[in-house]
């Protein structure tokens, strides 16, 4: 009986909207949910009627992005209470940020001769906050390259030419303002941006749980961060990742994840904050 506890949709950089997530969901047999849009609980207000409609188990989530002037982390945020005054005040703010600075990119962009509108830009990320993501696509779509990895590495890639640097907010108080919601902060695919020892000064900082299952995790990876999710009381937690419009996706779907049973275990920890 699987939980995916790691998907997107339409309010962050996913292809369907809530429901047709749920759609989906039902059809393949998963029992129990989380969407976890980046730095946005939008798709979550929607969710928590469509759990009873087609009988999927649902909690809430988002996935917070961190940074800390070098790298970039993420935090998966549950069971948090989406109405949370704190929480509404730095989504906000950094909704703001990343206006501010998909602006300047779009002129820096601009100045080079790649002449794209940043009205397109606010169009393409629609109600999701703006992403690097979006002005890629819109570079393609205005003709200056054939595909948004082009649009990366000849513009916008991190240290290109019109690359901007993103707000800083360190895992810390990322953490601590999920913990503040009611929630658990979870680190998201640690195999994919982190060392062991940034593991452990996360997991000294507060951290409630390691993404152990992720499609970019390989068995041997698994099974460390099982190992260290065991040896320090943290919750394991696990999904696709499932944004609808990258390869492999749709297997994944409904296969990579975890137990319903760990929703117990993470509404449990939550009382506990």
């Amino acid at each position: 009986m699987i939980a995916d506890l790691h998907s997107h949709t339409i309010f962050s950089d996913g292809m369907h909207t809530p429901e047709e997530l749920f759609i989906k969901a039902k059809n393949i047999g998963i029992k129990a949910l989380s969407i976890t849009d980046h730095d946005t609980v939008e798709g979550n207000y929607s969710a928590q009627k469509l759990s009873e409609k087609y009988n999927i188990d649902f909690i809430t989530g988002i996935e917070l992005s961190c940074f800390d002037s070098q790298n970039e982390y993420h935090i998966l945020g549950y069971c948090i209470d989406i109405d949370n005054e704190d929480l509404h005040k730095h989504l906000a703010a950094f909704k703001q940020s990343r206006i501010e600075r998909a602006e300047i990119m779009t002129k820096m962009l601009n100045e080079m001769g790649v002449k794209i509108n940043f009205n397109d830009v606010i169009d393409k990320a629609g109600e999701a906050p703006i992403t690097r993501p979006h002005i890629a696509q819109v570079i393609v779509e205005s003709g200056y390259v054939s595909t948004t990895k082009d649009a990366f590495n000849l513009y916008i890639g991190d240290g290109g030419p019109a690359y901007a640097v993103k707000a800083i907010f360190q895992v810390e108080k990322a953490i601590k303002l999920i913990n503040n919601a009611g929630g658990v902060a979870v680190i998201a695919h640690p195999g994919y941006f982190i060392n062991q020892q940034k593991l452990f000064e996360f997991i000294e900082a507060g951290l409630d749980g390691i993404e152990v299952y992720h499609p970019l995790h390989n068995e041997k990876l698994r099974k460390e961060y099982h190992s260290i999710a065991n040896q320090y009381w943290l919750l394991e937690t696990g999904g696709s990742d499932y944004h609808g419009n990258r390869p492999n996706e749709t297997v994944l779907f409904g296969r990579e994840g975890v137990p319903i049973s760990t929703l117990a275990q993470i509404r449990k920890r939550c009382k506990q904050i």
